[in-house]
């Protein structure tokens, strides 16, 4: 019985708890219409972000003047967030000169002028205590 003892408490130390997953709130601003849909990306560390990456989770839900909560339940980690409004529900971010003709925007409120913006700008910090996040579309 006292071999036993040791053994389980090995045991104990080697078997993983699964991971907590914690609540993202993302609470979008400045909707300026409630035509169309909002588009929200949440994606992991990836190169190429945001055009080549694909999000783990996204979210579409109706337009509402003024700002709207979306969440999410992720793991601890690393996050990023793109959102924008298309006011024409088409499905797809009009452009114009590769220049977006609907409001967008980025977790931070990053706001690239040139090109796409970089993951590590867009970046968001998960622990395992839940979070709310407040970004723009412009």
């Amino acid at each position: 019985m006292l071999i036993f003892l040791p053994l389980l408490q090995l045991l104990s130390v080697l078997i993983e708890e699964p991971v907590r997953k914690t609540q993202l709130t993302v609470e979008i601003q400045n909707i300026k219409t409630s035509t169309g849909k909002v588009k929200v990306g949440l994606f992991k560390p990836c190169d190429g972000f945001p055009d080549k990456c694909k999000p783990v989770e996204s979210r579409l839900v109706n337009a509402e003047k003024g700002s709207i909560k979306v969440v999410f339940e992720v793991e601890p980690g690393e996050y990023a967030l793109a959102v924008f409004h298309d006011l024409n529900n088409n499905g797809k971010i009009d452009t114009r000169f590769f220049i977006p003709r609907e409001p967008y925007g980025f977790s931070n409120n990053v706001r690239p002028r040139f090109s796409p913006p970089k993951f590590a700008d867009c970046q968001v910090q998960i622990r395992q205590k839940d979070k709310t996040i407040t970004l723009r579309v412009d």
